[in-house]
């Protein structure tokens, strides 16, 4: 019984290992409007939709009249906009 139990645990242990493995993979394939710039400086700055910091140089962003947010990912940017679209 203790086997099966512990067989379960690994295996559970590694589904997410694996699942987390691939969103790093795959996740960030829509590269579009990432930033490329080599003027930008690594500061950190916190991504408005979750909280995240993250670095400037290499971050999604999305500009706003004269400001631009930054943004961790991808699916942060799009949360963003349908939010600012339905205001």
């Amino acid at each position: 019984m203790w086997r099966i139990i512990v067989l379960t645990i690994l295996l559970i242990i590694l589904y997410f290992m694996v699942r987390s493995a691939l969103r790093g993979l795959f996740g960030k394939s829509k590269d579009v409007a990432r930033v490329q710039s080599s003027g930008l400086s690594s500061e950190l700055v916190q991504d408005p939709v979750c909280g995240m910091y993250v670095a400037k140089e290499g971050a999604y962003f999305l500009r706003q009249g004269e400001r631009t947010h930054f943004f961790c990912s991808d699916s942060c940017r799009t949360s963003y906009e349908k939010k600012l679209s339905s205001a």
